[in-house]
């Protein structure tokens, strides 16, 4: 029987910074690609890879002898060299080693957010993706125990019962995750019963922790892999002068959102940047400036300068080498550092900029940083569903298409908790974003639907989390947001009702219909009264259809729906408060969200929400059903 070739390309679970180490015919196991050429794995892998005894202690060398090949995740291989500044192997070792690439360029990925296992609860659940013999991939399930393992380096962790794929082989070197992305180790052993079968891991296995990935020196002090990383992306000479200065400064004493722009800051949440002023400086390393401006690192650096120069003495090396990246500027660099600096700092003080003082607890008008936006069409044999991911810069969103499928309705949630967890893992998203929401265009017989029931982890935790506690999230009706003229009403009843909400943008008595106070037939009356903009119905209405239409007909951009004892708490708690803690309309989503993490009642309730005008679907409205092309 023939056997299948293997899919080309990213397999699903798999980091695109991870990488399969090779020996002469199959994969033995991983490393992790930490920053420009530089990879980190365990030297019993690297001993393996190089047909070695893999407890063999002295270091392979150098040339031909000490050469690894490793494949990346588009398929490309790629030739290393076993670093000479960090081995540590033998029974009673870390077990560590570095590899660093000879070819040139490298594979076009990000790089990991490392954290240290200190900050892991017990019990917590993480994740790892090896390479068992025979498979491309494969993910295993895992939960932290702490300390633990043959050496006092070692952490431990087990397969659940419920999720029995067990650690073999293949997985030395590949990195461990938590729910989000993060890497705090990877996998180093696993572990047999002796009484029983030899042959059979018993669950529990080892792992190293980032913490413990440092090693000896030729001069008796320690090297840490954290520092060759750093200075394989921004160079040895760059980390002597301003580590030891930066890694001092706290992002508490200089706030990052006070100089950085929107897709910076949302650079540094990707890269998980850390709490100190050296971290947002490696996140902003190779970020792109607009032309003639100076690069963000430069721009970072210069400014805690001014920030921290006031408080304390200042080494030279720091101004020098602010002037050595700013001299490609011209004569003026430093001129232009300080202009820039101004119109960054008055920018981000405006009102409305992303620096702007907070308001009250739900009067937050700003909108969300990111935006996941799902689309579910109805095709032959199921729902067509779409999604992409659109960031918020100066000049609007960026819708960035991700991918689509054929779901069937049952599947649909699953689908989209699935992809959530997804672009979590791979860091496109990260859920403590300060801002970020999930919007769904639901055809309307689709608009039972609680995508905010799906759970991102199910296959990692006993009790994973909603969706609707960890996000907020939108709905929309998408016949009306692509065909804004849908049931034969005219698009300026929708227009107009969205400009009075703008205009009167609190949760008010004269602004809720509360759907279940009035008979059947006198909801679209009264839902035809100008002041009338949001629409409160209970899931379990008979007629909820009939309500559908008539909002929708009426241009009724928010609807509330979900149980009626739900609805019935959340319309007494937004109508009763003083008139100046009154709820704004566009802080919903979010209010939802945080009602859902302690009141289970809450992650029933839905929130529809359409606005005429909405920056995020204004190419959207462009084009008509069913082309590609915007209407002329």
């Amino acid at each position: 029987m023939t056997i299948p070739s293997a899919p080309r390309g990213l397999q699903p679970h798999e980091p695109p910074w991870q990488m399969r180490v090779l020996d002469q015919y199959d994969t033995v196991g991983g490393a992790v690609l930490l920053s420009p050429g530089l990879l980190v794995t365990c030297a019993h892998v690297v001993n393996a890879a190089l047909g070695r005894d893999g407890d063999k202690e002295e270091h392979p060398g150098t040339g031909p002898e000490a050469t690894v090949l490793l494949r990346s995740f588009d398929d490309r291989v790629w030739r290393a060299e076993v670093d000479m500044r960090l081995w540590s192997a033998g029974p009673h070792s870390r077990d560590l080693a570095l590899l660093r690439l000879t070819d040139r360029g490298q594979p076009d990925t990000a790089f990991p957010v490392l954290a240290d296992c200190a900050d892991l609860a017990p019990d917590q659940a993480l994740t790892t993706t090896g390479y068992p013999e025979g498979m491309r991939s494969l993910q295993a399930s895992l939960v932290y125990r702490g300390p633990g393992g043959p050496t006092g380096f070692t952490r431990q962790v087990e397969t659940p019962a419920s999720r029995p794929v067990q650690i073999t082989g293949g997985f030395s070197g590949c990195a461990v995750r938590t729910g989000t992305g993060e890497m705090v180790g990877i996998v180093q052993k696993n572990h047999h019963y002796v009484w029983n079968d030899p042959d059979q891991p018993s669950g529990v296995a080892f792992m190293l922790p980032v913490e413990e990935f440092v090693g000896p020196r030729e001069d008796g002090g320690t090297v840490s892999v954290r520092r060759l990383a750093d200075e394989s992306l921004c160079g040895g000479p760059t980390y002597d002068r301003l580590h030891d200065l930066l890694d001092s400064v706290t992002v508490e004493e200089v706030p990052p959102g006070g100089l950085l722009r929107p897709a910076e800051m949302h650079t540094l949440r990707r890269h998980g940047s850390g709490p100190t002023a050296w971290r947002v400086l490696t996140a902003l390393w190779d970020v792109v400036p607009p032309f003639g401006e100076p690069p963000p690192r430069v721009a970072w650096v210069h400014h805690v300068y001014q920030e921290i120069r006031q408080r304390r003495p200042m080494p030279p090396t720091v101004w020098s080498w602010i002037r050595q990246e700013a001299a490609p500027l011209g004569r003026d660099w430093e001129g232009i550092l300080t202009r820039d600096r101004d119109r960054r700092l008055l920018s981000r003080r405006e009102p409305g900029g992303p620096a702007a003082a907070p308001r009250a607890p739900g009067h937050d008008e700003e909108p969300p940083d990111t935006v996941v936006l799902f689309e579910l069409e109805p095709v032959t044999g199921g729902y067509q569903l779409s999604h992409g991911i659109a960031h918020l810069d100066e000049g609007g969103y960026r819708l960035l298409p991700q991918g689509t499928k054929i779901v069937s309705e049952e599947r649909i949630c699953d689908e989209v908790g699935d992809l959530m967890g997804e672009v979590t893992m791979q860091r496109l998203v990260t859920p403590n974003e300060e801002s970020l929401r999930l919007r769904v265009l639901l055809p309307k017989d689709l608009l039972h639907l609680s995508v905010g029931q799906a759970t991102p982890h199910r296959d990692l935790l006993e009790f994973p989390p909603r969706l609707c506690t960890m996000y907020e999230i939108v709905y929309h009706v998408r016949e009306r947001v692509r065909l804004p003229g849908y049931l034969g009403s005219t698009p300026n009843r929708w227009r107009l009702r969205s400009e009075r909400q703008r205009t009167n943008a609190l949760v008010e008595d004269r602004n809720v219909l509360a759907t279940w106070q009035r008979e059947v037939s006198e909801v679209a009356n009264v839902l035809a009264d100008e002041s009338v903009t949001i629409c409160v119905t209970d899931s379990d209405n008979a007629h909820i259809r009939h309500v559908y239409d008539a909002a929708l007909y009426h241009g009724i951009p928010t609807i509330i729906r979900g149980p009626k004892e739900a609805l019935l708490s959340l319309v007494a708690e937004l109508l009763e408060r003083e008139p100046d803690a009154r709820l704004r309309i566009s802080g919903l989503a979010r209010y939802l969200r945080d009602r859902a993490r302690e009141n289970s009642d809450s992650r029933e309730i839905a929130l529809i929400h359409d606005t005429f005008g909405d920056a995020l679907f204004q190419e959207v409205l462009r084009r008509p059903e069913g082309t590609d092309e915007p209407e002329s």
